[in-house]
């Protein structure tokens, strides 16, 4: 009987995995598609520091994993090993410049060295900026990975420390057993364990509405498109507006029937998010929109994302369009994760959105520590499902 069933194959059921197996557990994941498939594998693939000083230290251990990991990874990681340099900018707008102050100030008090830029000096560090980019902020931060190559990574380490990774295999249920978690039943039958640690993302509340109750994780999805321009156009990655808001702008109310039947599904959010990659492509982000079923609710947003990404560097509108894919984030009501014990048996860890990659590994520490007894890397509060 394995000591663990880890439920999800994304960067965070991979992260689990590894850290379990790291540490003699025995572990057996299992994933109803691919390793990375979902948004794991669909998103920039950033390490930025977080807004929310809650999340600094589980972003810390992350990066320190990846790194430590990097000289044995099967699959090429590409991290940076230099900071790429995260260049917010803003026009006239005063919600913007608002918006991109305030995040320069977030992360500056979380330990990033913040440079505030008027236009010139945002001219000779990014000459491709739009004329109405009229002020800065330079941010020592960002780097780059892959982020499927990191999922499927972390995943095979796990194989060769003794885990099982058991993909295109769905969970139907728990096995439940008066107020204990005692297994899954899936596809091919029961799977017996001490402990079930549920990492599926989105799909992690409806695997638990009918045996354990509700929780507050639900899909939002995030489009991304693909350029190649000409030749590079680009040193840093740029964001418009402070895109990446602060902790409080980062909840995300329920959608109720009364919503919609006064005002209509709700449209997508699209901020601007543009990164260089070293090979020659830009990526343009980002949008959230509350997922309404399989399908896009609006095909509509890669236009929205290329109109405004043009508008803050004009010289990608001639870039050529490679493709657009999207992805289902697991968002929760405060923007912060689910992590830790639900009931004896089983443990929650979801609902990380668009910070999956900055955060998988150090919800993997402390999933691996409620699992052992050991003490965790870090305070676990913050992240306690019961807070909401």
């Amino acid at each position: 009987m394995p000591d663990v069933v880890v439920v999800g194959g994304g960067i965070i059921g991979a992260a689990c995995a590894h850290e379990l197996a790291r540490r003699g557990v025995g572990v057996t994941l299992l994933e109803r598609d691919e390793l990375a498939t979902g948004a794991s594998g669909r998103n920039h693939g950033l390490l930025l520091v977080p807004t929310d000083p809650l999340l600094v230290p589980m972003y810390r251990v992350s990066l320190e994993t990846y790194r430590a990991m990097e000289p044995e990874a099967p699959v090429p990681l590409r991290l940076d090993e230099e900071r790429l340099g995260f260049l917010l900018v803003a026009g006239d707008d005063e919600l913007e410049r608002a918006g991109s102050k305030a995040e320069a100030e977030a992360v500056a008090a979380n330990g990033v060295a913040v440079e505030h830029v008027d236009a010139d000096r945002l001219r000779s560090i990014e000459p491709v900026l739009a004329p109405e980019m009229t002020e800065g902020w330079l941010l020592d931060d960002g780097y780059r990975v892959d982020p499927g190559a990191l999922t499927v990574s972390l995943a095979l380490l796990a194989t060769d420390l003794g885990a099982e990774i058991r993909t295109h295999l769905t969970v139907r249920s728990l096995i439940v057993q008066g107020d204990h978690v005692r297994g899954v039943v899936t596809d091919d039958g029961r799977i017996e364990a001490d402990t079930v640690v549920l990492a599926a993302g989105p799909a992690s509340a409806a695997l638990l509405r009918v045996d354990i109750g509700n929780i507050p994780v639900r899909g939002s999805r995030g489009w991304l498109v693909n350029l190649l321009p000409k030749e590079p156009v680009l040193q840093h990655l740029i964001e418009l507006g402070g895109w990446h808001g602060l902790p409080e702008q980062n909840e995300m109310p329920p959608v109720t029937a009364r919503d919609v039947v006064e005002g209509g599904w709700p449209g997508a959010m699209v901020g601007t998010l543009i990164q260089p990659n070293a090979d020659g492509t830009v990526l343009i982000g980002g949008s959230r929109q509350d997922v309404l079923a399989a399908e896009p609710e609006d095909p509509n947003v890669p236009a929205q994302l290329l109109r405004s990404a043009t508008r803050v560097v004009p010289a990608l509108a001639e870039a050529d369009v490679l493709g657009a894919r999207w992805g289902v984030r697991p968002m929760t009501p405060d923007g912060r994760p689910l992590v830790g014990a639900l009931r004896d048996g089983l443990i929650v860890a979801a609902g990380h959105g668009s910070q999956g990659i900055i955060l998988g590994a150090g919800t993997a520490r402390l999933v691996a520590a409620a699992v052992t007894g050991d003490d965790p890397a870090f305070d676990p509060s913050p992240f306690d499902p019961s807070r909401i």
